[in-house]
C-alpha cells in the first residue's frame, strides 16, 4: 500500500496513529526557496512561524508513530544577516518537548558540497534521529564508507554524493535531492519489510522510490501536486516503478 495525500502534513488525520514504523523527512528551509504553492511552510515566513508549523507536523508525527518507531529528520544550519541560524537543534528541542527520545545524530558527508559566501563550504548534513522510548532496536547493518584502519561499525558517517544543481526543470526547479540509496539505507536499518514508512514533505519522491524498492508500505505528503507529480511519475517510471501502485489523494 502506497499513498499520496496531496495536502499539509500539519493535518495528518486520514493516517491512523501508532501506524508508522519510520518518518523519515527532509523539510522546508527556513526563508530560502519558494516551492510556488500557497500555504507553504518557511517561506518568507519569520522563524518563529516556521519552527511553530512544523511543531505541529512533528506532534501529528508522534501521534502517527508506533510506540517501537523512529523519526528522521534532514535538516542543516542556515546563514542569516552574517551568523548561523542552529535550526537543527531547535528541532531537536521541539522534539524532546513532543516526546520524543532524541538518540542519534547522524552525519551525511557530501564531497560535492556548495561553496557558501561568508562561511565555511558546506560539505556535510545533519540527520537527526529520534524515538518514541528507548528500548527500540535497530537492524545491525554496517554502511562503512571510509578506508581508515579498524573501523567501528554502524558509523554515524555516510559518505554519498548527491547532483550538484537543480532537478526537474520541466515542471518545478527543485534544489539537488539527497540520494535515494541514503534513504534506502536508513530504511533498512529503521524498518522491516511491509512496515510503513512516512514522508511529511514529499517533494520530487526519493522516500517514496526507497520505500517501494525495499518492500515497505508507503505515505508522503505533499502540498504542491501540480509542481511534484509530475516529477515524482518521471522519477518512478526511471526506477522501474509503476504510479499505478500509488494512491493519489486530493
Amino acid at each position: 500500500m502506497h499513498k499520496i495525500y496531496f495536502s499539509s502534513s500539519e493535518n495528518m488525520s486520514d493516517v491512523k496513529g501508532n501506524s508508522v514504523q519510520l518518518m523519515v523527512t527532509s523539510p522546508p528551509y527556513w526563508d530560502l526557496k519558494d516551492y510556488e504553492v500557497d500555504n507553504q511552510i518557511g517561506y518568507k515566513e519569520d522563524y518563529e512561524t516556521y519552527l511553530s508549523r512544523l511543531y505541529k507536523v512533528w506532534i501529528e508525527t508522534f501521534r502517527v508513530l508506533d510506540d517501537s518507531g523512529f523519526a528522521v529528520i534532514n535538516i542543516n544550519t542556515k546563514s542569516f544577516k552574517k551568523e548561523l541560524v542552529s535550526i537543527p537543534f531547535d528541532f531537536i528541542k521541539q522534539m524532546r518537548e513532543i516526546g520524543f527520545k532524541f538518540i542519534d545524530m547522524h552525519y551525511w558527508h557530501k564531497s560535492s558540497g556548495i561553496p557558501r559566501t561568508n562561511n565555511l563550504k558546506d560539505n556535510f548534513e545533519y540527520f537527526l534521529v529520534f524515538s518514541k522510548n528507548t528500548k527500540t532496536k535497530i537492524n545491525n547493518i554496517d554502511f562503512f564508507d571510509y578506508k581508515i584502519e579498524n573501523p567501528s561499525p554502524n558509523t554515524n558517517i555516510w559518505n554519498i554524493n548527491k547532483k550538484f544543481g537543480s532537478v526537474g526543470k520541466k515542471y518545478l526547479v527543485h534544489p539537488a535531492i539527497f540520494p535515494v540509496e541514503y534513504i534506502s539505507r536508513l530504511i533498512q536499518i529503521f524498518t522491516m519489510e511491509e512496515n510503513i514508512v512516512l514522508d511529511p514533505f514529499l517533494g520530487s519522491g526519493t522516500s517514496l522510490i526507497a520505500s517501494m524498492n525495499s518492500n515497505r508500505d508507503f505515505i508522503g505528503f505533499e502540498l504542491n501536486k501540480e509542481g511534484y507529480l509530475p516529477m515524482i511519475k518521471d522519477r518512478l517510471v526511471e526506477n522501474n516503478l509503476d504510479i499505478e501502485e500509488v494512491l493519489l489523494v486530493d
